[in-house]
């Protein structure tokens, strides 16, 4: 009995702490109530968890209101709630705001000076909320001495710089949320029976061999139908040619992008190597290499990641996103990823596509997206917290210790084996109603803050899969943004650039707009906007990498 109470015991504190980490797609914060609390709760060390309760009862309970990360309501009367609060002697105060509406009623709560304690902003956001004198500092050198793991490890993954992106004037007011999927790149796919059936046996690694494979997708009837009705790409394809010549002039989906070319932020959209990319595409698309429907992209409406077009038998290369996006089953219970089951649900079994390195350019360019292990978020701390120390410890110490204890990481990402998850073939997965996100929410787990996360525990609890992104993704290169950060002129310039940047490439792509227009393309973009924008890039690039 004495050590089912122990591991029991553990069990309760390990899924208090996965509420600090952060659920991620695909893959896988409130304010205090007690004022003027000090105490900083049951001692929740192997050896002393057990007399946590006896504890308690001498301590003011600590109360925690936390925003999670609201895919549902977290059930405040749930047992593992109640049991987490009494080895900890905190009190939760789960806020729920409705995922479409987040920003406007946490807005509405703000302003009526209702600060929750733990929260996760984006860096529009979290710039506004300081200047509003919203977020409590947190002081660095208390991160360094109370969670010095979590400290070493957002500098392991961010670089010297991670620590610097949530500083204002100098002072610290977030934690920097970090993925690791951010390190791998899109990953490119050939129909490797197409390349087969024009008699191609290598998967193409050079625009050179690119171009001549496209030629023989349109010319040689590849899926050998007796139509004239294939083409070589089209718009997530056309990405990994821009590539080749050493940027991406816009994300997925569009977007104004910058890279950093002679120790300056530039925007990728008017660099010279850019315009050779377009007379090379304009070239193509004369030829009849690129499905004239690109403009209109290939997911048709569903999911980004989707690319309806290369399901459709259309286009023979793509590169539709990372590498759970073009997976096929890594384990006996996966079945592969969305795009490899429509993919066999219209063409077959006999159908097969192949993963791609990005093709090498003629300047020895090459390159996909990549968004880089930032997310861009921050887990911050409401500013009633500056005056109870005691609380902040607390988070900071729950953080700590979650980050760096592997079997605690791997029960309050996943639960209670047996219950909510099993471990197939070495990899961790859900079971029963854990499947849905929302059941997963209910119990608190990984729901909410903290996502400064430790990489080689999802290699350990997902070994089979990121094996394989190890394989396709890891080892090429990748194109992210260097200026991900808010600038001041976002609002009033940075729509109106990025729809000219997007509207005019497709023009020169198509022909409609000569090719020896660019550099009057780039004077009216900078009139437009990009030129007040890319000094504010600049002054940003310089303030956190210099």
């Amino acid at each position: 009995m004495k050590k089912l109470k122990k591991v029991f015991t553990l069990l309760l504190v390990g899924i208090m702490c996965v509420t600090l980490i952060s659920g991620c797609v695909n893959k896988d914060g409130s304010k205090e109530s007690s004022k003027g609390n000090e105490n900083k709760g049951a001692n929740t060390s192997d050896e002393t968890s057990g007399n946590s309760g006896d504890a308690a009862k001498k301590e003011e309970v600590i109360t925690i209101d936390w925003l999670p990360q609201n895919d549902a309501p977290v059930d405040p009367n749930s047992p593992i709630v109640k049991d987490i609060e009494t080895a900890y002697n905190i009190k939760f105060n789960f806020i729920y705001l409705e995922r479409s509406k987040e920003a406007e009623l946490l807005n509405l709560r703000i302003s009526s000076g209702d600060i929750p304690d733990l929260f996760r902003l984006n860096d529009t956001r979290f710039r506004h909320y300081i200047q509003q004198g919203v977020l409590a500092e947190i002081p660095e050198d208390m991160v360094k001495n109370t969670a010095p793991f979590l400290y070493e490890l957002v500098q392991k993954n961010g670089g010297k710089a991670a620590w610097e992106f949530p500083k204002e004037n100098g002072k610290l007011y977030g934690i920097p949320s970090q993925s690791p999927d951010g390190q791998y790149h899109f990953v490119p796919i050939w129909r490797d029976d197409w390349l087969k059936n024009v008699g191609i046996d290598k998967v193409p690694e050079t625009l050179e061999e690119a171009e001549k494979a496209f030629y023989k997708f349109v010319k040689e009837d590849p899926d050998q139908n007796g139509a004239n009705d294939t083409y070589a790409l089209s718009d997530k394809g056309i990405s990994v040619i821009f590539g080749a010549f050493g940027a991406l002039p816009y994300g997925n989906g569009g977007g104004l992008r910058w890279i950093e070319k002679d120790n300056k932020a530039i925007a990728s959209a008017v660099i010279p190597e850019m315009k050779e990319a377009l007379i090379l595409l304009n070239k193509w698309y004369k030829d009849g290499l690129i499905d004239p429907e690109f403009i209109s992209g290939e997911s048709k409406g569903q999911y980004w990641g989707n690319s309806v077009t290369f399901w459709n038998n259309k286009i023979g290369f793509t590169c539709p996103g990372m590498f759970y996006h073009v997976n096929p089953p890594y384990s006996e219970t996966d079945q592969g990823s969305n795009n490899y089951q429509n993919f066999k649900k219209l063409q077959g079994e006999k159908a097969t596509y192949k993963e791609g390195k990005p093709l090498v350019g003629p300047q020895g360019k090459a390159g996909t997206e990549s968004w880089g292990v930032f997310s861009g978020n921050y887990n911050v701390i409401g500013k009633d917290v500056a005056n109870q120390p005691k609380k902040m410890e607390k988070i900071l110490e729950i953080a700590n210790r979650t980050l760096s204890d592997f079997d605690m990481w791997a029960l309050f990402r996943y639960g209670i084996k047996g219950q909510t998850y099993d471990i197939v073939d070495g990899n961790y997965t859900y079971i029963g109603d854990a499947l849905t996100v929302e059941t997963r929410a209910k119990l608190g787990v990984a729901q909410i803050g903290f996502n400064a996360n430790n990489f080689e525990f999802y290699n350990k609890t997902q070994p089979t899969l990121y094996d394989y992104a190890d394989k396709v993704a890891k080892h090429f290169d990748g194109y992210y943004d260097v200026v991900w950060g808010n600038l001041e002129s976002y609002p009033q310039y940075k729509s109106v650039v990025e729809k000219k940047i997007t509207e005019a490439y497709i023009l020169f792509i198509s022909g409609e707009r000569n090719i020896d227009e660019f550099d009057k393309f780039v004077e009216q973009l900078n009139k437009a906007g990009l030129e007040q924008l890319t000094k504010e890039a600049n002054e940003w690039y310089s303030k956190f990498y210099k």
